[in-house]
């Protein structure tokens, strides 16, 4: 089975709004509001601007889809809320992890984090830090099971929609 991580296109915007807008109704449809803006077509993480900046990368299986993520090395404004301000670059953000609707249940998100993890240790990263609603017990677990650490929480966040907790993970590259 050949896997393969590329940098996303231009052209590939429409397919990438497409894994972030099934994977929004994914969660919709488990009870979460977690990514609920996509469902209405807001994009909060300018994912063309991303695209063009060679930060949003596609997996196929074969020629198939599973799925994409971003990874930041530069902090948004969401990163120095949740981490601090940090200007070292030293580390990826990940971000908008989403698999292809026909992907869940086959162990596809952790096919992505393997990629995700392949590109930090091609990059010399230290690590990818990322943040998870608190009240998703099932993305939480999955990130524990993945390797990656929980540090810390924060509470009751504007998050544009509402007030939610956050659990903050790290994944340290130790190669």
């Amino acid at each position: 089975m050949n896997i393969n991580v590329v940098p996303a296109q231009l052209k590939d915007l429409s397919l990438v709004k497409r894994l972030l807008f099934e994977t929004a109704e994914w969660l919709n449809k488990k009870g979460s509001t977690q990514w609920a803006g996509l469902l209405k077509g807001e994009d909060v993480h300018n994912i063309e601007g991303a695209i063009e900046r060679q930060e949003v990368f596609l997996v196929y299986r074969s020629e198939n889809i599973v799925g994409t993520f971003a990874l930041w090395s530069k902090q948004t404004a969401w990163d120095k809320d949740f981490w601090g301000i940090d200007e070292t670059s030293d580390v990826y953000y990940l971000h908008r992890l989403a698999l292809s609707a026909d992907e869940h249940g086959r162990n596809s998100g952790s096919l992505l984090l393997d990629k995700a993890i392949e590109v930090a240790v091609r990059d010399e990263k230290s690590g990818l830090r990322l943040d998870c609603v608190a009240s998703n017990d099932y993305l939480n677990s999955f990130y524990k099971r993945n390797g990656f650490i929980f540090v810390g929480s924060v509470e009751q966040y504007d998050n544009g929609e509402d007030l939610q907790d956050y659990h903050l993970y790290f994944w340290e590259n130790k190669i």
